[in-house]
Order: structure tokens, then C-alpha cells, then sequence
């Protein structure tokens, strides 16, 4: 079980990791093939294929890089796994600087792959409202 826990663990940190360094490819990577991602204002993307192009389009315009979670609890269950976590991330456009900064909580449920746990469904949900501000100065 605690195997399982740490596996569990090391896709999360992926998923984090690969979300704050803006790698689209790693990030699709830690979904199941028929994963589904649910973000708030979004359409649903099914499969890895829709989560890896929309990642593109996404990191191409904002720097994703201050996206921090913290996690609350995690449960393994079998085949099946679910975490939830509080995340903030201060969005950059690439283009004029403009930030968004957000506070939340993501959900994800992941389930035993033949090549290791997968994300199955990651949801996320806006804690309050998005902060929209000018670029940084300096």
C-alpha cells in the first residue's frame, strides 16, 4: 500500500512539475489515454491527445510556472486513487505581461495502468475569484 502511495505521489509531483515548467508533452504524459480534464469556464478535453494540444496552446500563452499545490489528502484504493489539493498560480501572458492569478482546489482521480497509475479525471474549481492585473512593473 505505501508502494502505491508513492507511486501515486510521483505522479502528482509529475503533473505539477510538468504544469509549472510548461512541458505539454510530460504533462499529457501523466493521464490515462481516455483521461479527461475539467477546467472551470472550459470545455471538457477527452483523451491525451486533446489534454497534450490544448497544453500547447495554453503554455504558448501564459508562463504557467508559478503554479504551486498543496496537498490535503490522498486515498488509494485498490486499482483506483484520488487526491485532493489547494493550488495557487499567478498566469503570465507571454505577449503584454498581463497576469491572472488564481486560487483553488484540483481534484484528481487516478486509476493502475498497466505501465503504472495514470490520471484519470483532474478537475479544478476557482477557491475565489480570478485577480486580473497590469504586467509587473520594472
Amino acid at each position: 500500500m505505501n508502494d502505491d502511495r508513492e507511486a501515486v505521489q510521483a505522479v502528482l509531483r509529475a503533473f505539477d512539475e510538468a504544469l509549472a515548467g510548461g512541458d505539454a508533452a510530460s504533462y499529457a504524459a501523466t493521464f490515462a489515454p481516455d483521461g479527461r480534464l475539467l477546467l472551470l469556464y472550459s470545455d471538457a478535453l477527452e483523451g491525451r491527445a486533446a489534454i497534450h494540444d490544448d497544453s500547447l496552446a495554453t503554455f504558448a500563452t501564459w508562463d504557467t510556472s508559478a503554479w504551486r499545490t498543496s496537498l490535503v489528502t490522498l486515498d488509494v484504493c485498490g486499482d483506483r486513487a484520488w487526491s485532493l489539493s489547494t493550488y495557487t498560480e499567478t498566469l503570465v501572458r507571454h505577449d503584454d505581461g498581463r497576469r491572472r492569478v488564481i486560487a483553488g482546489r484540483i481534484l484528481r482521480i487516478l486509476r493502475r495502468e498497466p505501465d503504472g497509475w495514470r490520471v484519470e479525471v483532474a478537475m479544478n474549481a476557482h477557491s475565489q475569484r480570478a485577480e486580473e492585473l497590469p504586467p509587473a512593473a520594472g
